[in-house]
């Protein structure tokens, strides 16, 4: 993969199938893509094979597929985890794509949010209330295992934190990829769950640049104390929202990283753009802010 491509996160074209997803990067000039598995399983599901994915992906590239979500699970949950990734990586190998991602939970905030409010939830809680230094233990011996599972298929993991968890930002999530001691093993730099979590361009310098596999340029709404769903939170605009776009990219420029740059977004008025017009902004300001 060029260095600083530019890639085109699935979010930017909302509800399109996998054929309109890359045409759409394509006619944009984008470098690569960054499909979810249920884009790739749909399309699957319809009768085509990963040939079909290559054939419809010409020269771009799959610089990730999205994604592996509670990785902190225990027990016979940790198991189902595994089945779970093996199919993931297989799934991605088998299209060419160079790397999968991985995220910790609860996914669902609304276990945070009762865990807080201390209101019983019927559901999957991840490591909420447990001791700070087992929640270690078990992410890393966790993301280990998967990244010994994904090197079996020559793929790379990288991590991003979910802001309202646990481990709700890099500051917490770098030492624990240390840790792990994986080369397989990166980070992504979120902009909307790190500065949710309260980090900054400052921080974002500071970071080895050969562990950030890939940067996702996102906004953000102001937090205020609530849980920071992303329902809320992050229906924010390319530059209408708190993050300060612009600096932070230059952040994580002086860092010396030259991997790839994606936007990301989950705002519902960018949602109901018209798909080629706006992959085709989306482009222009990335190249905007990587290249000038």
């Amino acid at each position: 993969m060029k260095q600083h491509a530019l890639s085109l996160q699935s979010s930017v074209v909302g509800r399109a199938n996998l054929c309109t997803y890359i045409n759409a990067a394509k006619k944009a000039g984008f470098d690569c893509i960054e499909p979810t598995k249920v884009q790739l399983e749909y399309f699957f599901q319809a009768g085509y094979r990963a040939k079909d994915v290559k054939k419809l992906l010409g020269d771009t590239e799959i610089s990730s597929v999205g994604w592996l979500s509670d990785i902190e699970r225990q027990g016979h949950e940790f198991v189902t985890m595994m089945k779970e990734a093996e199919q993931l990586f297989e799934m991605a190998a088998s299209v060419g794509s160079h790397a999968v991602e991985i995220i910790n939970g609860p996914v669902d905030w609304h276990a945070v949010d009762c865990y807080r409010k201390g209101i019983p939830y019927n559901g999957y809680m991840g490591l909420l209330g447990v001791p700070k230094k087992e929640q270690n233990r078990v992410m890393v011996k966790n993301m280990q295992a998967l990244a010994d599972l994904a090197s079996q298929f020559h793929l790379t993991l990288f991590f991003e934190p979910l802001c309202w968890t646990p481990v709700p930002s890099l500051k917490e999530g770098i030492p624990l990829v240390e840790k792990a001691e994986r080369d397989n093993l990166k980070i992504v730099v979120d902009f909307y769950h790190n500065y949710i979590a309260g980090l900054d361009a400052n921080f974002l310098s500071t970071i080895d640049k050969n562990m950030i596999l890939g940067v996702h340029i996102c906004n953000s709404r102001e937090p205020d104390g609530r849980v920071p769903c992303e329902e809320i939170f992050r229906d924010a605009a390319f530059y209408e929202g708190a993050v300060p776009i612009k600096e932070w990219v230059q952040a994580v420029k002086s860092t010396g990283f030259d991997g790839w740059w994606a936007y990301e977004t989950f705002s519902k008025r960018e949602a109901e753009e018209e798909i080629y017009d706006f992959t085709k902004y989306v482009y222009q300001e990335l190249k905007k802010l990587i290249y000038e």
